[in-house]
């Protein structure tokens, strides 16, 4: 099977067929969590600056450093960034002219991204944005890529990601990873799509290392206003043990993906809702033109697809948010019980050492042997992992509130970690519940359009009914008046043919040849009706015959 290999870096061909280069300034970010500072930004574009930049920057997976170093990979079409060296994120956006922005309100009459992102023009339709390769085209040579992808480790199954396009996707596993000197270190890849259905999406890779703490991250992409708003995310207060946690790049992909969603189902619902309200007016259209009426029903038949379109989108999106929400929990709970198990052994370690600096304790009797004895001789690491043990099955994190024991301070990097964890999986919930709203109101505009169009339909009928009874109504006074007329009418037609000589003076009043005229009548009237039943009748069931037996 086709699953992540160990030790799988990206081959040639995925480097000829997957992806374009067009070399241009990239910025690198470093957070290392021996300092305090704020995110160190590099802006790299030539190979040999690469090159030195991973033999004296790049940390090494030896275990001696923990962090974050994430590559914001420019999208194809933005201009290059000014070169700096070694800058902090606050010192970037200055440069760059990026300013903090605050939450802005967003209105259904203005989809404009924070983000600078391009707003959805619904008379285009969804699917005219579809098919760009921008996350394909990376801001590298090909050498440069390769040096990257070796001393960043990405694994080989980016390019498969990457290749989706507009099929979102979330993926996790567990494989081997090798540094420079072929030793292997467990690692976790992580590769993030989102769908280019809608413009201006992004990719993520990223490597985890657990032994060390340091992940290595790779976001391709970006645009000016992503680059700013990533790096406001990590400068803002962000510590570097939280900037290490492997899902924290993928929780804001997950916000930036959020951002565009949200105002492209602003911008489609309103076009739909457009739709919706002409319908209302379809019954007083007789007079326009058949051709406007034709591009008037194209345009409500493309609103009602794209916004179904759309709302697959997000379902798609939304299961690939819960296997982040499910893998943030799992990635938890295995270091909370490496929590458990380190609290244990630290109190016991303190209990032992009060144990033996008690005078009338010392070699009368050993640690082991008291512990062994009875768990009442030590009910305070018993009770304490039992509790926490609960607190693990209950979904109880805060345990440090349960420590009662003065100057313990348990504050340690796997704790952190699992905060953190916990952080990222309550957000990742929330924005899942938010977009079920959003499936929610797509749901209903659809459903909307065909009530809409139903109830116009139903209107229609209404009228053609009440059209028909009132033209029912005409016919039958005309009919009425037919019947009044049409004896005298025939009569007085026949008694005034050349056939009749009512002043004859031998008494024969009626012609000899008045048989022609029978005859002839007779003749055309079945002649008529012959004509007619062929038509209307026989030979239309003729097809039908002839249709059934096909």
């Amino acid at each position: 099977m086709d699953w992540a290999r160990d030790n799988v870096g990206l081959s040639a061909k995925d480097l000829d067929n997957v992806f374009k280069y067009e070399e241009k300034s990239t910025v690198v970010v470093r957070m290392m969590t021996d300092t305090d500072k704020k995110p160190e930004v590099w802006s790299l574009r030539e190979q040999h600056e690469w090159e030195d930049w991973a033999s004296t920057e790049c940390p090494r997976i030896d275990g001696q450093e923990s962090g974050l170093v994430l590559i914001l990979a420019k999208r194809a079409g933005e201009k290059s960034s000014p070169i700096v060296k070694r800058v902090n994120s606050d010192n970037w956006l200055a440069e760059i002219g990026e300013k903090p922005q605050g939450n802005t309100k967003i209105q259904r009459a203005s989809t404009f991204s924070q983000l600078g992102e391009a707003v959805l023009v619904p008379e285009l339709g969804l699917h005219a944005m579809k098919g760009k390769r921008g996350v394909r085209t990376l801001p590298f040579s090909k050498e440069t890529f390769q040096l990257v992808a070796k001393r960043f480790h990405i694994h080989a199954s980016i390019a498969r990601a990457v290749s989706r396009a507009d099929v979102p996707l979330f993926s996790s596993a567990e494989i081997q990873m090798n540094d420079s000197t072929g030793r292997n270190y467990p690692a976790i890849v992580y590769n993030c799509r989102t769908s280019n259905a809608w413009d201006l999406d992004l990719a993520f890779t990223s490597t985890y290392f657990p032994h060390c703490g340091l992940t290595f991250a790779v976001l391709f992409g970006c645009t000016l206003s992503v680059e700013g708003e990533v790096l406001r995310r990590l400068g803002s207060g962000l510590s570097a043990t939280e900037a290490s946690h492997p899902l924290l790049i993928p929780g804001i992909l997950v916000e930036l993906e959020r951002s565009r969603h949200i105002h492209i189902v602003e911008a489609t619902i309103d076009h739909l809702e457009t739709k919706i309200f002409e319908l209302n007016g379809s019954s007083k259209m007789q007079n326009v033109e058949e051709s406007e009426t034709e591009k008037r029903n194209e345009e409500k038949r493309s609103a009602w697809l794209d916004t179904t379109y759309l709302r697959n989108g997000l379902i798609s999106w939304n299961t690939q948010l819960a296997k982040i929400a499910k893998h943030a929990e799992e990635l938890t709970n295995i270091e909370t019980g490496n929590v458990c198990s380190l609290r244990n052994l630290t109190r016991k370690d303190q209990q032992r050492k009060s144990f033996d600096s008690t005078s009338s304790n010392k070699g009368s009797e050993k640690w082991e042997d008291r512990i062994s004895k009875d768990s009442e001789n030590c009910p305070y690491v018993e009770s304490e992992l039992s509790d926490l043990l609960k607190d693990e099955k209950h979904g109880q994190h805060e345990t440090e509130s349960r420590i009662s024991e003065p100057n313990m301070d348990f504050s340690t990097p796997l704790e952190q970690f699992a905060r953190v964890g916990y952080k990222i999986h309550d957000r990742v919930q929330s924005i899942i519940d938010e977009y079920d709203d959003k499936i929610r109101d797509c749901t209903m505009r659809v459903d909307g359009m065909a009530m809409a169009t139903q109830w116009a339909q139903g209107e229609t009928n209404v009228e053609i009914a009440y059209s028909t009874s009132k033209d029912s109504s005409h016919m039958r006074s005309i009919a009425l008046v037919t019947m009044i007329f049409l004896p005298g009418t025939f009569f007085a037609t026949v008694f005034s043919m050349t056939f009749f000589n009512w002043s004859a003076t031998d008494g024969q009043i009626v012609s000899s040849y008045f048989w022609i005229y029978i005859v002839v009548a007779v003749a055309c009237t079945v002649l008529t009706v012959g004509v007619w039943w062929y038509f209307v009748t026989y030979r239309q069931s003729k097809h039908r015959q002839l249709d059934s037996a096909s």
